[in-house]
């Protein structure tokens, strides 16, 4: 996955990709300023504090196939929330349906590619990772997840 390199002023409705994004150029230099920023961006978009979550947990386990979903990707371009059905603001909420066997497999399977294909491309294709629990962010840790959320189970 392709990670924003450039160090840029995140908008106040920016999606968990961006969120995640910036804090991970940010963290490679400086610790409490990423730990801020993602506190900050966290109480903006509800989706970074569950994300994380499911990244950094060893309680929370996919019940997802794992490898790369076949979805089609949203049509709004890679970063163009704006253009896209939805984001992860909206839909975080769907995540205990993924992590969970009480839903049937083939209706878990098709919500799951649902969702994806309502979302920007980069957020799609992140979540899709982090599904697997691999984490496209070299720079950001359960250390760091822990500090900007303290409620934070990892």
């Amino acid at each position: 996955m392709e990670l924003v390199t450039e160090r840029t002023n995140l908008t106040m409705n920016a999606d968990v990709y961006e969120i995640l994004c910036q804090a991970n150029i940010v963290a490679e230099g400086d610790f409490k300023t990423a730990v801020n920023g993602l506190k900050i961006f966290g109480d903006r978009n509800g989706a970074v504090k569950p994300t994380l979550q499911w990244l950094f947990s060893p309680s929370i386990n996919s019940t997802l196939p794992e490898g790369k979903t076949p979805y089609n990707p949203s049509q709004g371009g890679q970063l163009a929330s704006d253009l896209s059905e939805t984001s992860l603001r909206f839909e975080f909420k769907k995540f205990k349906y993924f992590v969970t066997e009480q839903v049937p497999m083939v209706r878990r399977e098709t919500m799951w590619i649902q969702l994806l294909e309502g979302l920007p491309a980069k957020e799609a294709e992140m979540i899709d990772l982090i599904k697997d629990g691999t984490n496209p962010f070299p720079n950001i840790d359960s250390k760091l997840a822990v500090a900007a959320f303290s409620d934070i189970q990892v």
